[in-house]
């Protein structure tokens, strides 16, 4: 037999055992996650409110994974360009975003057509943390409770207003939802954010706000805080009374902040964030920094927080329809 006919023979004998060995999955040729950087986008601009929790989660996140976690601001359209970039990136858990009910709630209501669906095109984590809005009067507004404001506007209808971060904004929301819950008729105005809408208030020129800014900055006296939005009194506020035990309806519309991934990202990765977030939010310390900043930590994950999600998408749209909203 020739060399040839030899190398030939070999080299198919070779092939022939090759073919019954097992191939290596992509999961096993890959290492585990996570491996590398991972990003985590906060879609505003750097040193809001939306960065705490996002920091505060980089930095357990490096501490428990042993990997580098960065806060990435990408801020712009209140929320969208930041959000976008993460639903167009790779939903392998090295890309990340940090958003709020304003970013994952409101823009898709109010904007049309819906620049995204929070279920369908992004993964959602876990919800971790809440921020309360409260209802504050202006001073020199004769009323006490929620009970007279009620009273006072429904005497003298379209003479009250209401301020608020900007037209369609979470603010702008709770009073449209107060007004047609109580059958009242109150001006919305809106500003240039929220702590304009404060100022404007504490000057006497907008007697009314929804807002969480509402409590932290009532010390100076110039303010009344009537209300927290929520079904119960907070563990960290509780003189305060909620809307109904303030004389007025039951209202349930918290702000919140939670964790999202690009759709179809793998269950065993999601699984060890949400098991990362647990820890993470578990720590005392760590609960009240975000007391601290007016946040409560409040983990929901899986099927609870996507409930949340359809909820809310829902009572936000019939809000917006039926009070007839229109955004600017």
């Amino acid at each position: 037999m020739n060399k040839h006919i030899r190398t030939m023979r070999l080299g198919m004998i070779a092939a022939a055992l090759a073919a019954t060995l097992p191939i290596p999955t992509l999961a096993q040729q890959s290492a585990p996650w996570p491996s590398r950087v991972i990003t985590i986008v906060s879609p505003y601009n750097p040193g809001g409110t939306n960065d705490i929790p996002a920091r505060i989660l980089a930095e357990g996140f490096q501490r428990i994974f042993g990997q580098s976690v960065i806060v990435k601001n990408v801020p712009g359209a209140g929320g969208l360009i930041g959000s976008q970039e993460v639903l167009k990136a790779a939903p392998d858990g090295y890309t990340l975003l940090l958003s709020n009910i304003a970013g994952m709630i409101v823009q898709p209501v109010v904007k049309t057509p819906a620049p995204y669906d929070p279920l369908k095109d992004f993964t959602p984590i876990a919800k971790v943390s809440d921020a309360y809005a409260f209802v504050g009067t202006s001073a020199d507004l004769p009323v006490k409770n929620v009970g007279e404001l009620i009273a006072h506007a429904k005497k003298e209808p379209g003479k009250l207003n209401y301020s608020t971060a900007g037209s369609g904004s979470f603010g702008n929301f709770i009073g449209e939802y107060f007004k047609l819950l109580t059958g009242t008729d109150i001006v919305h105005i809106p500003a240039k954010g929220s702590a304009a809408a404060l100022l404007e208030m504490k000057a006497g020129r907008i007697q009314l706000m929804f807002d969480p800014l509402v409590l932290p900055q009532s010390s100076d006296g110039r303010i009344k805080v009537l209300a927290v939005v929520n079904k119960t009194r907070l563990p960290h506020a509780p003189q305060i009374p909620t809307v109904r035990e303030a004389g007025g309806p039951e209202m349930d519309m918290p702000a919140w902040y939670g964790l999202f991934g690009p759709a179809q990202m793998p269950r065993d990765i999601v699984a060890k964030l949400e098991a990362a977030i647990n820890t993470v939010l578990s720590d005392p310390e760590t609960r009240q920094k975000l007391l601290t900043a007016g946040l409560t930590a409040n983990v929901e994950t899986g099927s609870q927080f996507r409930s949340k999600l359809e909820s809310e998408l829902k009572l936000y749209r019939e809000v917006k329809e039926k009070a007839k909203m229109t955004v600017e």
